[in-house]
C-alpha cells in the first residue's frame, strides 16, 4: 500500500499544481466572491483543503499548529496561500515516502476537531485525506469553470498517463 500513498501524494502536488496555476488568473474579488460554495468562495474552498491538511498531518506527524476550524482563513492572499499550498504538499510527500508500510493496518488514535477520541487503521484515515482533497478540489474546479476560464483535467489517470 505504500507505493499506493506515495502515487496519491505526487498526484495531489501535480493537481494542486494546475489547479492554482488557472486560479492564479483570478482577479482578487473575483478570488473572494461567494458563490455559493460550501466554503462560499474559491479563497474559502482552497483555504479548507490546507486546513484539512494541516490538521491531518499535524495528527499523523505531532508536528504543526492545529488550524482553529474548518473554515479557518489561514491565508487571506492567494499568493500566501499558493507558497504555504506547495510547502504542505512537499510535506505531505515526505511523509508518504517515509511512510512505515507494517503501520498502515494499525489503529492510529486521535481527537476530533470536537474533542472526540477516534481509532482507525491508519491506511483508512491516509484514504480519506486523499479523497477529501480530491472532492474539494473538484469544487474548487467547478467555482473556476464559473468564471469561465479553462480549468485543465484534474482526473487521476492524466497524471497517471504524464
Amino acid at each position: 500500500m505504500k507505493p499506493h500513498f506515495v502515487t496519491f501524494a505526487h498526484y495531489n502536488r501535480w493537481a494542486n499544481r494546475r489547479l492554482y496555476a488557472v486560479a492564479a488568473e483570478l482577479t482578487d474579488a473575483q478570488y473572494r466572491e461567494d458563490r455559493g460554495a460550501f466554503f462560499g468562495s474559491l479563497r474559502g474552498t482552497l483555504n479548507h483543503l490546507l486546513v484539512g491538511d494541516r490538521v491531518w498531518f499535524n495528527r499523523f506527524t505531532g508536528e504543526g499548529v492545529n488550524p482553529p476550524s474548518l473554515d479557518a482563513i489561514l491565508h487571506d492572499r492567494f499568493d500566501a496561500l499558493r507558497t504555504a499550498r506547495e510547502a504542505e504538499d512537499e510535506r505531505i510527500l515526505a511523509f508518504a515516502n517515509c511512510l512505515d508500510e507494517s503501520l498502515l493496518d494499525q489503529p492510529f488514535s486521535y481527537r476530533s476537531m470536537d474533542g472526540s477520541p477516534v481509532e482507525r487503521p491508519l491506511g483508512q484515515l491516509l484514504a480519506h485525506v486523499f479523497n477529501h482533497q480530491t472532492h474539494h478540489r473538484g469544487q474548487a474546479h467547478t467555482l473556476l469553470t464559473q468564471f469561465g476560464l479553462a480549468v485543465p483535467a484534474l482526473d487521476l489517470i492524466y497524471f497517471l498517463r504524464e
